[in-house]
């Protein structure tokens, strides 16, 4: 893989994991319902091992 690319799949995998990590601040809102707010803990962990990998392809 070339720079590049790994580069940019560095980068989309860091924002997704971030995002995914950012998205946990929802559950204080009360207007979600509760069938969205059971994934948060797999949204967490998904988006720590996609911080990983994004870091990893640095």
């Amino acid at each position: 893989m070339d720079k590049a690319t790994r580069t940019q799949f560095s980068l989309a995998f860091f924002a997704i994991g971030f995002s995914m990590i950012v998205i946990q601040d929802l559950k204080k809102i009360e207007s979600i319902p509760l069938g969205i707010t059971q994934y948060f803990p797999v949204m967490f962990y998904l988006g720590l091992i996609f911080m990983v990998i994004g870091y990893y392809l640095r």
